[in-house]
């Protein structure tokens, strides 16, 4: 191949990486499903408050790293 074939086919990729890559950003960050399902047991018994801040840290997660538009 060409170099200019080369290039534009990395470039491509580079572009499809950054396209993704706020997903395995997010995967690391994101309380874990054992928080949720604790929180959901409280919010069963009536204390909403460890869902409502499960809740919180998974929208500070997505703010922090937005989905490429």
């Amino acid at each position: 191949l060409e170099q200019s074939k080369i290039d534009a086919a990395r470039a491509t990729l580079d572009a499809e990486a950054a396209s993704i890559a706020y997903q395995s950003t997010r995967r690391s960050l994101y309380p874990s499903l054992g928080d949720f399902a604790d929180a959901m047991y409280w919010n069963s018994k009536g204390d909403s408050s460890k869902l409502t801040a499960y809740y919180a840290a998974c929208e500070k997660v997505k703010a922090d790293n937005p989905k490429p538009s």
